[in-house]
């Protein structure tokens, strides 16, 4: 019997833990803008990469360079707006989904969280589903 409550009191212990770190809208708001910034930076990267393999390894002019950095930051300032638009947060006490809804009442599932994390869904669906 005494073993019986020990498991009880694990297992009440453990789903209070997850209870109280499940990440509310703001940890999910915040994860998504970082994943699709650092996909705008390598997106910037592989563009210079590419000008230099097209002529042959020649630095891209500072200009064209600083052009894209300013492009880069003026998208990734707009996505923190846009997402905060779009982003709804379902909180399930023990975990939390986030979606991106709509007009329409389409909607993506875009990431999941539970103690204290959030993950992103599958990267490579998710870029595919917004068109990135």
């Amino acid at each position: 019997m005494k073993k019986y409550w020990k498991i009880l009191i694990i297992a009440a212990a453990a789903l209070g833990v997850m209870a109280a770190t499940c990440p509310g809208r703001q940890r999910h708001l915040d994860e998504l803008v970082q994943y699709m910034g650092d996909s705008l930076h390598k997106q910037t990267k592989s563009l210079v990469w590419s000008y230099e393999k097209q002529h042959d390894n020649e630095s891209m002019p500072d200009k064209g360079k600083q052009m894209l950095t300013m492009l880069e930051e003026n998208l990734i300032n707009q996505l923190r707006p846009a997402f905060d638009n779009v982003l709804a947060v379902r909180n399930f006490v023990l975990f939390s989904v986030g979606r991106l809804e709509n007009k329409n009442d389409e909607s993506l599932r875009v990431s999941v969280g539970f103690l204290g994390m959030v993950f992103i869904r599958n990267k490579g669906e998710l870029k595919w589903d917004l068109s990135i």
